[in-house]
């Protein structure tokens, strides 16, 4: 397991997460309707790891996005076995 850090992450919206820096940071995707389908993160645990989330319906697993493009909250958990395990609630990365 390479989980590193398990303090709150602050969530810092990008335009590029391949130029991104700071763990937690993502960027949205968009489907063919031009709204985000999900979003593609950097690992909270500080690994630098890059990941993408799909929200619903898109994809499969998927999760419940708030609407939030600022301040995010995604249900339910996120799992990056291995990596990190824990929540996106109001634009904050909270291991469990």
């Amino acid at each position: 397991m390479t989980e590193i850090r398990t303090s709150p992450v602050i969530a810092k919206r990008v335009d590029d997460i391949d130029e991104a820096k700071e763990a937690g940071s993502f960027e949205y995707f968009v489907a063919g309707d031009n709204e985000p389908a999900g979003v593609i993160y950097l690992c909270p645990c500080g690994c630098g790891g890059i990941r993408a989330l799909d929200f619903k319906p898109h994809g499969s697993p998927s999760w419940q996005w708030d609407g939030n493009t600022e301040k995010p909250t995604l249900t339910p958990s996120v799992h990056w076995v291995g990596h990190w395990h824990g929540f996106l609630r109001n634009g904050v990365w909270e291991s469990c």
